[in-house]
């Protein structure tokens, strides 16, 4: 069970179309993620999954069952907010409680249920206590325990950790990760975080601007982006972006380097910070001059700019001995990505 199926769906608010004909599909047990810059519309598809809006046009099915205009509450699904949404004057156990007792469920079940969530997500302790007497993350795993107890068919996750530190943050996405290993259960979650995208997802759904950009595992994105957009969205730091001409097959980087060019005419070349290295003196280089170091002790991130001015950035191991001003060069050891001048990745092996 868990299986969810978009078929054309698009939603206006007022005269603007923030979602424009999205088609996807979520298989049983997946963890999907959905994940872009603000204002893409993540969250809102993540809405109209849940039934808290109704799309324009289009149809959502779960487990085959169109639930297009089925309210939220008979969809079998169960979401967690980024706000915890806790009521502040019931204890934890009550909170858990609430909504199956609404159902009118037995209470020897109601009861099995929230030892089994407390023993899942280690909080039977803190049974008796108040959202205001827990910390961040202990509100977060009842947050997700309230969703456990009703047993849904799916999960939808709203930028969950977004509240946490990030020490937290790496915790807790750990735990997450664990539980769905655990439940097998189908789990669509949201965030604006790529490292939790690519932690987390078994498939990751790129948007931008209410329109879907790539859907792939997250190594699919991370080699193989299909687009411009895409390569400069998934990885950090960001790709290096180079706009040149291609021919004879190959295309010159500033400097004099030389990358191979399936094509001739106007392409881009993307290279990944971590694709550079520091050349030998009198190998072929990327050339520029370097305008701010950053010193994370087992790495070294270069910010410099390329002798024809554009931005790039490497990441090389260890502490090497450069300043800012000085001039460096770099060879490329790794895969080239290329573009052509409509944006899209151009064929490669």
């Amino acid at each position: 069970m868990g299986r969810i199926a978009l078929e054309g769906i698009t939603k206006n608010f007022g005269n603007v179309e923030v979602i424009h004909g999205i088609d996807l599909e979520i298989g049983e047990g997946e963890l999907v993620v959905f994940v872009g810059p603000s204002g893409c519309g993540k969250s809102t598809l993540l809405r109209l999954i849940a039934g808290l809006d109704q799309p324009t046009t289009g149809s959502i099915r779960i487990d085959g069952k169109d639930v297009t205009r089925v309210s939220a509450a008979d969809r079998g699904l169960a979401m967690v907010f980024q706000s915890y949404a806790l009521y502040p004057h019931m204890t934890v156990r009550q909170n858990l409680s609430f909504g199956l007792e609404n159902t009118r469920m037995p209470k020897p079940e109601i009861a099995s249920r929230i030892d089994e969530a407390g023993r899942m997500l280690e909080i039977g302790d803190l049974m008796e206590r108040r959202p205001t007497q827990l910390s961040g993350g202990q509100r977060q795993r009842v947050a997700i325990g309230r969703a456990i107890v009703r047993n849904p068919s799916a999960f939808l996750l709203d930028e969950p950790l977004s509240n946490l530190d990030a020490e937290l943050r790496g915790t807790m996405r750990a735990e997450l990760a664990r539980l769905h290993e655990r439940l097998g259960t189908t789990m669509i979650y949201v965030t604006h975080d790529q490292v939790e995208a690519m932690t987390l997802a078994d498939r990751i759904v790129v948007l931008r601007k209410g329109i879907v950009e790539q859907v792939d595992t997250p190594l699919g994105l991370y080699n193989r982006p299909q687009n411009l957009f895409v390569a400069g969205f998934i990885g950090a730091p960001n790709m290096n972006f180079f706009r040149t001409r291609a021919s004879a097959g190959a295309a010159e980087l500033p400097g004099g380097l030389t990358i191979p060019a399936p094509c001739d005419g106007e392409v881009t070349i993307g290279i990944r910070p971590q694709d550079l290295k520091l050349a030998g003196d009198d190998a072929p280089a990327l050339e520029g001059e370097i305008r701010l170091i950053e010193a994370l002790g087992a790495e070294t991130v270069i910010h410099a700019d390329a002798v024809d001015g554009t931005p790039l950035v490497t990441v090389l191991s260890g502490q090497p001995t450069l300043g800012t001003g000085q001039r460096i060069r770099l060879a490329f050891d790794g895969l080239p990505h290329l573009f052509g001048a409509d944006g899209k990745r151009l064929n490669q092996d």
